[in-house]
């Protein structure tokens, strides 16, 4: 994300939407939450890990909000390099005019998203 926007690829609002998409992705722990030790015993009158923090379950509705708005593809994209933080050749291959069109749909969704979160510069 930070060669995109070095590159002059993304705006300011862009990015401030990949920002906030990365913060709720991994306030949930990255791919989802993580697994919980049931059986692990707690010691010295510890209290039981919550399974689910408010956090994580406010990270998940909005980003619920993101997929239903972006779809699964543009969503998935989003997610792999805001997200995940991959390089775009690492989500599309080599193929030049598929990491050109893969940008323009990272553009188009990072534009949604921050038209939702009032994040949009004027035009």
């Amino acid at each position: 994300m930070t060669t995109l926007a070095s590159r002059g690829v993304l705006d300011a609002a862009q990015v401030a939407a990949a920002d906030r998409f990365r913060t709720l992705y991994e306030a949930i722990g990255g791919k989802g939450a993580g697994a919980i030790d049931y059986g692990r015993e707690h010691v010295d009158g510890g209290k039981a890990r919550e399974p689910i923090t408010e956090r994580q379950i406010t990270a998940g509705k909005e980003l619920a909000r993101c997929r239903a708005l972006l779809g699964m593809r543009i969503y998935g994209l989003v997610s792999a390099v805001a997200g995940q933080g991959y390089a775009l050749h690492e989500v599309v291959g080599n193929d030049k005019r598929a990491r050109l069109t893969a940008a323009d749909m990272l553009r188009m969704g990072l534009d949604d998203l921050a038209a939702m979160w009032k994040l949009a510069t004027r035009r």
